[in-house]
């Protein structure tokens, strides 16, 4: 067990923290790789792929609203409340979904579409605000990856396990997998908040202490926070353009599948096996590599790599848009997301002050991220009927260019951000016993 702990980074003490935290990753993200697999294949083989663009659309106006409530609600709330209540407000959320699958109404296939997204959004922010309370910042920068590569893990689990249970249970009945799943998650939260509760309880009596401000207020701090930093500006720019990368290849793989597969189990058997392909590869990613990449090279050296990855895809596809093509470009994004760039991306947030951190993170979702996902479904709704998919895919290639050169000056703020955290009492990461720039001195 010991040689097992010091692969994985994990320091004497840490094991029952860490176990929680990696088993609230696998069951959040194979329950929504499930869940997701099931309602992707429902909506476009029941409701439309064409309608894509302006799902997406609209996806960006609710993420937005519900970040920006949760921003609120942050600064109002015990964060224990909300990483132990969430999780099981979504477990009845996806119940009632199914439970409306009865009816076989065609408007809840979009709605369906949408609150997957949302839920996904929502997880995402209490597993990585559940990391973020009961890790300081050294053991963030040790322990980040083997947390991401429990996500990752979860998504390989859901992903090669919805082709057997789609074919026992039903596309349908993915969802009370999903919930079940959620359920058990809810539980571990539960005694990972309990592991730390004189922390949380030394929090919140502090937050009393103090007159609460109002809502309008809790949901300007964020934003007021990013204005002040020079990294996080960077960062709510590199999130706006990482948000339309995304989508500009994510909506053609979802039509190529769709055409290539269009049965409805047919099509949720293809996904789920492509997500658990995909994941798997970077589950071995995150847990073999990132740690000595990060140590080698720097968190933001590998998250500039992934823009320039999508100018190398983009490339291709504008050259070759084959389907086998389509389903490299796309494999490749999300092994370097899951694998590497997003366990980076998170631990970049460690720079901010606890206090504020869950809030920058929620504004950053909220609204950067958003106004992306926004500007992506505008280009897909009006260059799909303008130009063709080569010209699209150019588009892309020059939207990836110039986040390659937001990610660089991010990169060059960085270091002073760290500086400023320094200063501020959060000295984490320049302790030479922690060792987590390779022992870097």
């Amino acid at each position: 067990m010991k040689r097992i702990a010091d692969l994985l980074k994990i320091h004497p003490g840490e094991g029952r923290l860490a176990g929680l935290v990696v088993g609230v990753m696998v069951l959040t993200s194979a329950g929504y790789s499930l869940g997701s697999a099931g309602i992707e294949a429902l909506f476009f083989a029941r409701f439309g792929v064409e309608y894509l663009p302006a799902m997406v659309m609209a996806l960006a106006a609710l993420n937005a609203l519900t970040a920006l409530s949760l921003t609120a609600l942050l600064g109002r709330l015990p964060r224990g409340a909300i990483y132990m209540g969430l999780p099981l407000l979504m477990v009845g959320v996806i119940a009632a979904a199914r439970l409306l699958l009865t009816l076989n109404l065609a408007g809840l296939y979009p709605a369906l579409w949408l609150g997957k997204e949302v839920l996904n959004a929502l997880i995402g922010l209490v597993c990585w605000g559940l990391a973020s309370a009961v890790c300081d910042t050294r053991q963030a920068k040790r322990l980040f990856p083997l947390f991401g590569a429990g996500r990752i893990l979860g998504a390989v689990l859901g992903g090669l396990g919805t082709t057997g249970l789609v074919s026992w249970l039903g596309t349908e009945n993915l969802l009370l997998v999903w919930a079940g799943a959620m359920l058990a998650a809810g539980l571990l939260a539960q005694a990972l908040l309990r592991l730390r509760a004189p922390t949380v309880v030394l929090r919140r009596s502090r937050r009393r202490a103090r007159p609460q401000p109002s809502l309008l207020a809790e949901m300007q701090r964020g934003f007021q926070f990013v204005r002040g930093s020079a990294l996080m500006r960077w960062i709510a720019v590199a999130a706006v353009l990482f948000s339309i990368l995304y989508f500009s290849i994510s909506v053609p793989f979802s039509r190529a599948a769709t055409a290539q597969y269009p049965d409805e189990q047919g099509l949720a058997g293809f996904l789920g096996l492509f997500n658990g392909l995909s994941t798997a590869a970077a589950f071995l990613a995150s847990l073999f590599l990132a740690n000595r990449l990060y140590a080698r090279f720097g968190l933001m050296t590998m998250l500039l790599a992934f823009p320039v990855l999508y100018l190398v895809g983009f490339g291709v596809v504008a050259v070759w848009p084959a389907f086998v093509s389509v389903v490299a470009f796309r494999f490749a994004q999300l092994l370097w997301l899951s694998g590497l760039a997003d366990p980076a991306y998170q631990a970049l947030f460690n720079a901010v002050p606890a206090e504020r951190r869950d809030q920058v993170r929620a504004f950053i979702g909220g609204v950067p991220e958003q106004a992306g996902t926004f500007l992506a479904g505008l280009v897909l709704q009006v260059g799909e009927r303008t130009f063709s998919p080569e010209q699209l895919y150019l588009a892309g290639l020059a939207a990836a260019a110039v986040t390659t050169f937001v990610l660089w000056r991010a990169g060059r703020a960085y270091g002073h951000a760290l500086l400023d955290a320094l200063r501020a009492g959060q000295p984490g990461p320049f302790f030479e016993t922690e060792a987590p720039f390779g022992g870097a001195r």
